[in-house]
């Protein structure tokens, strides 16, 4: 799993600290992918021990997503590194308002084979990478250009199908909340119940009383 998760403490003193280390690889990965050269890791050093709301946001569901032994699968954390580590490369630009490149919109061909293997794959834990070749393009790409076309990420565009399906599912009356949980691959019934309120508004009991 992208991601290492450490704490470090200090005695007689009332907070905690977590380190979440991506490794130099994803970063000058994620550089070459976003056609950027990067060489100066102590720029970046320096940069990032300023305060910023977007990278602490991302590292707090990062963290989150390792404490929980990434339920939520591959797709969820290897966006969040790849986000993270684009991130800290536009806080090394000379401009903090200048993008790393324009974002597009994927093909209609594009988005149709995403959607396809999302389909298919409903019940696996795909991989951002393997949706990226699938596509022809970098993670990185992939990512803003997918929220760019639909408005959501991957991630979040995957889990409204799983959500959909558990629709149908739920309203055949054919299998209990648990099964319906295990078919769509989510982790346990409670992750399906916590996704499924969230994205409906109801708990899966409660939309198959409606």
């Amino acid at each position: 799993m992208p991601g290492n998760l450490e704490y470090f403490r200090l005695e007689k003193v009332e907070a905690s600290f977590s380190c979440i280390m991506l490794s130099p690889s994803l970063i000058e990965e994620v550089a070459a992918q976003a056609d950027q050269n990067f060489v100066d890791h102590g720029e970046l050093i320096n940069k990032i021990s300023l305060y910023d709301s977007k990278l602490f946001q991302l590292s707090q569901w990062l963290e989150e997503e390792i404490n929980n032994n990434g339920a939520r699968g591959k797709l969820y954390v290897e966006s969040l590194s790849n986000l993270m580590a684009l991130h800290l490369l536009e806080m090394i630009k000379t401009s903090p308002h200048k993008q790393l490149y324009a974002t597009r919109n994927l093909s209609e061909q594009q988005l149709a084979r995403a959607i396809e293997y999302m389909n298919v794959h409903f019940d696996r834990d795909i991989s951002l990478e393997d949706l990226a070749k699938l596509v022809n393009l970098s993670q990185t790409h992939l990512i803003r250009m997918f929220k760019q076309t639909t408005g959501l990420s991957p991630y979040q565009y995957f889990l409204h199908i799983r959500i959909d399906k558990a629709k149908t599912l739920i309203k055949s009356r054919e299998f209990t909340v648990g099964e319906i949980a295990g078919i769509l691959g989510f982790t346990d019934q409670s992750h399906l119940n916590r996704h499924f309120k969230r994205i409906t508004g109801l708990s899966p009991r409660e939309y198959m009383s409606n």
